[in-house]
């Protein structure tokens, strides 16, 4: 046997007795996920009439989603979402009124079943096809009745992911907003998983489960229940993988413009 051999094989036997160890010493060690909690004990888009959003979802320092958001309380709607290889922004001047959305496609190869999907959906229109080196755009008229649904539903994805890890209620010395701190832990969903590194916190409004704004990150460790599958994984892999959780809302009347691409859709040739 060679020495390369015999590190290798004294390598594989080290780890197994860690294994072993870790297993003997710490036994499975699970807690009640946060997403598990009732509902009325989650995080909540805050019901406000008017309002500014924006939020992002980060993984590894790379992007999942991002998006902003305007509802003002009887005018007009604005989202724009960034989700990487595809860009949506929509605008709806009041409510009942056409939704404009224009669509950014970096992935050429989908073009033809991304625009076959527009055309065979009766209440959107496809007004103009555009490419550039690499990207293709689609400018879309909908009937819709109000975009107001689909910005909170944009933000409540941003939310809802704050569910990984549970929380420490600590109230604001202000009353005019409850602070929640992530906490480390072991943790059950689909599989069992471990976060570390948890740090930053989510205040609500006043004493309700609507968030006016989070700050958050932490390290999670998939497949991973007990200390000895958290050391199998972690040697064995890329975990953990640190995420990045941002969101915030500001109420009040919002100011939502109509965007250029909008004006020059309307004042060409959309319905010729």
């Amino acid at each position: 046997m060679d020495r390369r051999t015999a590190r290798l094989l004294n390598g594989a036997l080290a780890l197994c007795c860690l294994v072993l160890v870790l297993a003997a010493v710490y036994p499975v060690t699970t807690a009640e996920s946060h997403s598990t909690q009732p509902v009325d004990e989650r995080f909540t888009v805050p019901e406000v009439d008017d309002y500014r959003a924006t939020g992002a979802i980060v993984a590894d320092g790379e992007t999942a989603l991002k998006f902003e958001g305007a509802v003002t309380a009887d005018g007009g709607r604005y989202l724009f979402i960034d989700e990487g290889a595809v860009r949506t922004e929509q605008f709806q001047a009041s409510p009942g009124a056409p939704v404009y959305s224009r669509l950014v496609v970096e992935d050429v190869g989908s073009t033809d079943r991304r625009r076959e999907q527009i055309q065979r959906d009766t209440d959107r229109k496809l007004i103009r096809e555009s490419r550039t080196e690499g990207d293709v755009t689609f400018i879309i008229k909908q009937n819709a009745s109000d975009l107001r649904t689909d910005v909170s539903g944009a933000a409540s994805v941003v939310v809802r992911s704050l569910y990984v890890v549970g929380y420490q209620r600590d109230i604001d010395p202000s009353q005019e907003a409850t602070v929640y701190k992530p906490e480390n832990g072991w943790y059950e969903g689909r599989e069992p998983y471990h976060i570390t590194g948890a740090t930053g916190q989510v205040r609500t409004v006043s004493d309700t489960t609507g968030v006016r704004s989070a700050e958050v990150r932490w390290d999670q460790t998939g497949s991973a229940g007990t200390y000895a599958e958290l050391a199998l994984v972690r040697l064995t892999g890329d975990a953990p993988t640190t995420y990045d959780i941002s969101v915030e809302f500001k109420s009040g009347e919002p100011t939502v413009r109509r965007p250029a691409w909008v004006t020059a859709v309307k004042a060409g040739s959309e319905d010729r």
